[in-house]
């Protein structure tokens, strides 16, 4: 008996060790961690998709932690907004730098819900903060925001569209003066064959880059690449599809349509790309 209530004994503070380490090892992980994997903010969906955007390695590698001040580009329909909004609500800053109303006339819907913008974010302080700006890049006249006052700019997947739009100049010249000196401006785009024949723009068309081309460009607005990343590569992306990158998940932009192949490819190859301002 004794022997038994000595195993018993010796049973309980073990058990109450191990959940200590437990609860010791869980506590103990920091806000990118938390933002990323314990985030009341992001679906389902949304946290499916990790697998393939490596979201906690990609804040890592460009440096931003909870109190950066982060001004993301094109939000979209906010996969990485639910991130980085509540990671630097408390000690940072997030701002939106949504599409530019301005210049969507034709679409007028769309520019009305762009006009928004500023809006929706003062409307969800659980989510962003009350430090949160919502403004667009380019803007139209002036800058954005106040000059030299963040940390790092983010644009995941969207520099084929400033191509395509006619904005990257402005896009990369607002981009520049916004950032403190020594700023990153932190790039993910869909990755082009350095050996496709066609120019950048049909490039661009494809949703895509070359990594080469791209950075030469970044390069020559007053920025150096400090260091790249193959953490959101997939080899397995043949880059050769009648809708371009959107013919890939999550888009699957030709719907039924050999769906469970693009699904095997998964999402797009992509390029992670830091870059520093630098002095002109």
């Amino acid at each position: 008996m004794k022997h038994t209530k000595l195993l018993a004994g010796i049973t309980s503070v073990l058990i109450s060790i191990g959940t200590t380490n437990v609860f010791a090892q869980s506590s103990d992980k920091d806000a990118i961690w938390q933002a990323v994997n314990n985030n009341p903010h992001r679906t389902e969906q949304e946290v499916k998709r990790d697998v393939y955007r490596n979201p906690e390695q990609v804040l890592r590698f460009f440096g931003i932690d909870e109190a950066s001040a982060v001004g993301e580009v094109a939000p979209g329909g906010g996969w990485y907004t639910h991130i980085l909004a509540p990671l630097l609500k408390d000690k940072g800053r997030y701002v939106g730098l949504q599409h530019n109303p301005a210049f969507y006339g034709k679409w007028p819907d769309w520019a009305k819900k762009l006009a928004a913008y500023p809006d929706t974010i003062k409307s969800a302080p659980d989510l962003y903060g009350s430090n949160a700006v919502g403004t667009w890049l380019p803007a139209s006249e002036g800058l954005p925001v106040k000059e030299g006052s963040l940390d790092v700019v983010f644009i995941a997947r969207t520099m084929h569209n400033w191509q395509n739009q006619g904005r990257l100049e402005d896009g990369l010249k607002q981009s520049r003066l916004i950032l403190k000196d020594g700023g990153v401006l932190a790039i993910i785009q869909h990755r082009e064959d350095e050996n496709f024949a066609g120019d950048r723009d049909a490039s661009s068309k494809r949703g895509r880059w070359k990594q080469s081309d791209l950075i030469n460009v970044v390069e020559s607005y007053g920025f150096k690449l400090a260091a790249s990343s193959e953490v959101n590569a997939n080899p397995k992306d043949t880059k050769n599809y009648e809708k371009g990158v959107w013919t890939l998940p999550p888009s699957l932009a030709l719907k039924e349509k050999d769906k469970e192949v693009y699904t095997q490819i998964g999402e797009s190859d992509r390029m992670t790309l830091k870059f520093v301002k630098v002095a002109l």
